[in-house]
């Protein structure tokens, strides 16, 4: 044989075997990895589902659809009652340009068609009509129903009071004064179409109402603490 050919051989053999050591690197590589064979067999081929976010809108409908009893105050089942859910057809938060019969649903409303026609201003009394929602704060004048249902669907709590006693209304005060200075989104005023010597806690579809001389401000407490910003379509911002 001649050294031209030698070369040619020993050339090929080497060829040969590098060829053959990239190919096991490969296998090894592919076998580590938990390739070579069917995906359903391989203990590394992992399936990861993936859950949709819930959009702020879903959410608002699973909460306005919640009676559980474990939750603060009575549930206000408001889509049986305005025949259709939040955001849809009849829309339970529809903004309307008339006074509204919350008695269907029992006093003080916990949401339902409203008013929203602009801003309202801090002073009720001078409100541009059919305004909402109301800022939030502590009032010692009155704000339409419709103007607070507004501020029950911007993820508020409303504190209703109809009492003559003022001992009840400045514990009523303090409370509230803890919670907007907590950065809680809360209005309280007086609504002198419920029951005479009442106060009530409301958001979105739950009510709580107790006699004002057995007032328990630790029931408001746990009302605001469970309940407050919990129905939030719109994402206002919650502390």
């Amino acid at each position: 044989m001649s050294s031209f050919s030698s070369s040619r051989l020993l050339r090929a053999t080497a060829i040969a075997i590098a060829v053959l050591i990239v190919a096991l690197v490969g296998v090894v590589l592919v076998t580590a990895l938990g390739g070579g064979g069917n995906d359903d067999e391989s203990p590394t081929a992992t399936a990861v589902a993936t859950v949709p976010e819930e959009s702020s809108l879903d959410a608002a409908r699973r909460v306005e659809a919640d009676d559980d009893p474990s939750l603060p105050g009575e549930y206000i089942d408001l889509p049986a009652i305005y025949g259709g859910q939040y955001g849809g057809e009849p829309n339970t938060a529809s903004h309307v340009q008339a006074a509204v019969d919350y008695a269907v649903q029992g006093l003080p409303p916990a949401g339902g068609p409203h008013w929203g026609s602009g801003a309202c201003g801090d002073d009720p009394p001078v409100a541009p009509p059919l305004c909402g929602p109301a800022p939030w704060g502590i009032y010692r004048e009155r704000w339409p129903a419709e103007t607070l249902v507004h501020n029950m669907e911007h993820a508020g709590v409303v504190i209703w009071y109809n009492t003559s006693d003022q001992s009840v209304i400045d514990e009523l005060e303090a409370f509230a004064q803890e919670k907007l200075s907590a950065g809680t989104l809360l209005v309280l005023a007086p609504y002198p179409d419920m029951d005479a010597e009442t106060v009530a806690i409301t958001v979105w579809s739950r009510r709580d109402v107790m006699p004002a001389d057995e007032l328990d401000i630790g029931r408001l407490e746990e009302f605001v603490d469970a309940l407050a910003c919990r129905f939030n379509p719109e994402d206002f911002p919650c502390r």
